[in-house]
């Protein structure tokens, strides 16, 4: 599937079935497209997303911004983002984790990206954005497709990490449960990015 043939409801509907997608990810989409798709698709909702996750700062799409940074390292640093905004918040939206709490455990940037004093709200609303683009993804998936995603991601951790994260969750506490996301989310941001 080429990108100008995506659909908000594509990256979904790849793991919706009996198995987990027998390819990578990666080969789906490009992730700034996917992003800007994803925002595009919540623009019905998107007062209330925003208010929920207590954004006042964000771009309208990822991409026109990423194109304006004219260094190659921001440009780097504005895809950074991206892949982190959006692969945190396809993984939380498809556990079924709400806006509210996704802000309440700290997955939304409140300030800019300090490494970049004079583009740091710049990236700040680039990741901002792309989580509201990757919850609109998350919210596609079904139990079974969350199951395969979640499956298919834990299957591509190191294995120290699948080892952490493989066990029984019922007595997890809130912070257990963060670096579990955390770690769904790096995974599925080396498959989306294909390295």
């Amino acid at each position: 599937m080429h990108a100008s043939e995506a659909t908000p409801l594509s990256l979904a509907h790849v793991f919706d079935g009996p198995f987990a997608p027998p390819f990578d990810v990666g080969t789906l989409l490009d992730p700034v497209t996917l992003a800007d798709t994803g925002f595009a698709t919540i623009a019905p909702d998107l007062a209330r997303l925003r208010i929920a996750l207590g954004i006042s700062v964000f771009s309208t799409a990822v991409s026109p911004v990423i194109e304006t940074m004219h260094d190659a390292l921001l440009q780097a640093e504005g895809r950074h983002e991206t892949l982190a905004g959006l692969s945190l918040g396809i993984v939380l939206a498809a556990d079924g984790r709400s806006p509210v709490w996704i802000k309440q455990h700290g997955f939304v940037k409140m300030w800019p990206v300090r490494r970049h004093p004079r583009h740091g709200r710049q990236l700040q609303g680039i990741y901002n954005t792309s989580l509201m683009a990757g919850i609109a993804y998350g919210r596609q998936f079904g139990k079974l497709a969350a199951r395969n995603l979640f499956a298919y991601l834990l299957a591509r951790m190191d294995p120290a990490t699948r080892r952490i994260h493989g066990a029984d969750s019922q007595a997890w506490k809130a912070r257990q449960w963060e670096d579990y996301y955390r770690a769904c989310a790096s995974t599925l941001r080396r498959e989306i990015d294909g390295r």
